[in-house]
């Protein structure tokens, strides 16, 4: 029986405790290198045992993570199973391994037996993915879902989650799918605790010129651009892998990942390395290729692996000592993924170079920090940002510019002023004009000691010792005081959820129309919309269409339901559940007298 590390532990429990009171979708936020399925399987696990032995669904984006999670979960149970074309096509136990693309095939086919969903990797949430939560949800509105990635954030949407960990809005989501990120492990943790290896980022003096690299309709650079960028540049190349090899050299590396821009830009790169220390995957040379020369990489029979859009995900070697970046990337997502790649534990390497021979750092990670990309939500207009100096300290912050219509001026320390040049105030307090809570400035205090500048300029104080505590705080970081009124609190996820229409809603009707009518096939139904205080919800019964209603609605002329239970369905149409269940209002002012 394995035993999870202490992390390991404090997000299995953390996803456990927020499933078991939430029927909204939750967010891991695991760091490459963190043993996500080990992670997933006691998860998986744990709610197959609270659900009163109902199935547990772990979706993989391939049928190598279907058999990496697989393998995790037989050191805690036997009884799992394998749903994926390539491995075994099994649902005999009640915890069921799949490939979405697979799966998705007999999803119609359940009766409601499955209490949960683990998605592997849930940054890639596919439109396949989505509908078979949505068809499992549709059969049983208690299912959970829990989703487990190191990047939780998509090229142009910004984050996946509408919620960060510590219960605050995110700003830059512009379609968020999950709720909220209920627990963080960063590549900074992993490393401080030596279960991971951190990179060394090497200021190379080789790169491409990446300048006329445009974003194209689809998403991604154009692939005209890429190829005048990276294909063709002969002597740069050479030069290029002349450096890398010099730096294999040097540290006596024993595995060499190189990412290439094209397959054509591979095989140029392959011709400037050792033919009978490299190798070459990519899309075109096939299954069984590709494998061999995995295999001839993981068991050093050869140094070097050149690739294109391949071992990124579920791609898993330790003894990687370099990671030479050759291509652009406009998605921080994959660039953290391909890092993945040589932050694994291996006892001969203490760290690995990170060789990038593009402008990617610098675009992806203005910061330097090749952990903290910059996340931008292509839909939300950015705000402008500006340096202010912390009053107590004099550390200059680099901070978010609020809104400002009226074009107020703001002084040296980011309050604003009004017309008279004083500093403006609201609520009684002096108005920063930006968004920054706390002064970033941290100092070192003695060995692993640091102490963070206490300067706010937005806070919440503390009623009972004054004492200055986040905006976020649930509790006051000095004494202790509960800090949240919880009916407040209440309020405000009320007023959330009813907003989402992919959770299961039950509202007051305050009035029914109906109507007999056709469908374009001659077939009669009802159509019928049900007035409540949110919305309108219409809905159409027939014979084949939720009979059960239309009988009961068809048969009885004046039957006038209190409530509706509704729900969105994955299709756009609302789907009725019930009738004179509980309101979620009435069930509001319930918990509200408590």
């Amino acid at each position: 029986m394995i035993t999870p590390r202490p992390y390991q532990k404090r997000a299995i429990d953390a996803s456990i405790q927020w499933m078991k009171k939430n029927t909204e979708s939750c967010v891991l936020d695991l760091s490459m290198s963190a043993g996500k399925s080990i992670i997933a399987a006691f998860i998986a696990n744990e709610m197959h045992k609270i659900s009163g032995g109902k199935k547990v669904l772990v979706l993989c984006p391939n049928a190598t993570l279907v058999s990496q999670n697989a393998e995790k979960y037989a050191m805690i149970s036997d009884e799992y199973s394998i749903y994926s074309a390539s491995i075994s096509k099994s649902l005999r136990h009640s915890v069921v391994f799949a490939t979405p693309m697979s799966f998705i095939g007999i999803v119609d086919q359940t009766n409601g037996e499955y209490c949960c969903v683990i998605v592997d990797e849930g940054d890639s949430i596919t439109e396949t993915v989505k509908k078979i939560i949505a068809t499992l949800k549709e059969k049983n509105d208690l299912l959970r879902v829990c989703s487990m990635t190191g990047t939780p954030y998509r090229t142009g949407e910004g984050w996946i989650a509408e919620i960060d960990v510590d219960g605050s809005i995110i700003e830059e989501a512009s379609n968020p799918y999950y709720k909220k990120i209920v627990e963080r492990v960063t590549p900074r943790e992993l490393i401080d605790l030596g279960f991971a290896t951190p990179p060394k980022v090497v200021d190379v003096s080789e790169k491409y010129d990446t300048s006329k690299l445009k974003i194209g309709s689809g998403g991604g650079f154009n692939r005209s651009d890429i190829d005048e960028a990276f294909t063709g540049q002969g002597r740069k190349t050479a030069a290029i892998v002349e450096d890398i090899v010099n730096y294999s050299n040097l540290i006596n590396a024993r595995g060499v990942m190189i990412f290439g821009a094209t397959i054509k830009h591979c095989q140029e790169i392959m011709d400037s390395l050792p033919n009978y220390n490299s190798g070459v995957i990519n899309g075109e040379m096939g299954d069984k290729h590709n494998k061999k020369v995995i295999e001839d990489f993981r068991n050093q029979k050869i140094r070097y692996l050149v690739n294109v859009n391949m071992a990124t995900v579920g791609f898993s070697v330790d003894h990687v000592d370099i990671i030479a970046i050759l291509r652009p990337t406009e998605s921080s997502r994959l660039y953290q993924q391909i890092l993945g790649r040589g932050m694994r534990l291996d006892p001969e390497k203490k760290e690995f170079l990170l060789l990038d021979y593009t402008d990617n750092i610098q675009k992806l990670f203005p910061s330097g920090d090749v952990f903290s990309p910059d996340i931008v939500a292509y839909g939300k207009k950015p705000q402008p940002k500006t340096h202010i100096q912390c009053p107590e300290c004099n550390n200059t912050n680099e901070v978010t510019l609020r809104p400002n219509p009226e074009g107020l001026d703001w002084n040296q320390f980011g309050y604003f002023l009004d017309l008279a040049g004083d500093v403006a105030e609201f609520d009684g307090k002096p108005f920063p004009a930006h968004f920054t809570r706390r002064c970033s400035h941290v100092e070192a205090r003695g060995k692993n000691i640091f102490e963070r500048c206490n300067y706010y300029w937005s806070c919440k104080e503390c009623p009972e010792c004054s004492h200055k505590n986040d905006l976020t705080a649930r509790r006051c970081e000095s004494c202790g005081h509960e800090m949240i009124n919880p009916n407040d609190k209440l309020i405000a996820e009320f007023t959330a959820f009813k907003k989402d229409l992919s959770q299961v809603q039950t509202d007051d009707i305050t009035f029914i129309r109906r109507n007999e009518t056709k469908s374009k096939s001659g077939q009669n139904m009802l159509a019928l919309s049900f007035g409540t205080e949110f919305r309108i919800v219409q809905a159409f019964f027939s014979n084949k269409v939720q009979r059960k209603f239309y009988d009961l609605f068809l048969n009885d002329a004046n039957y006038s339901p209190k409530t509706i239970t509704y729900k969105k369905s994955s299709s756009g149409y609302m789907h009725i559940y019930d009738f004179n269940r509980e309101s979620d209002k009435a069930r509001l002012e319930r918990e509200l007298r408590k």
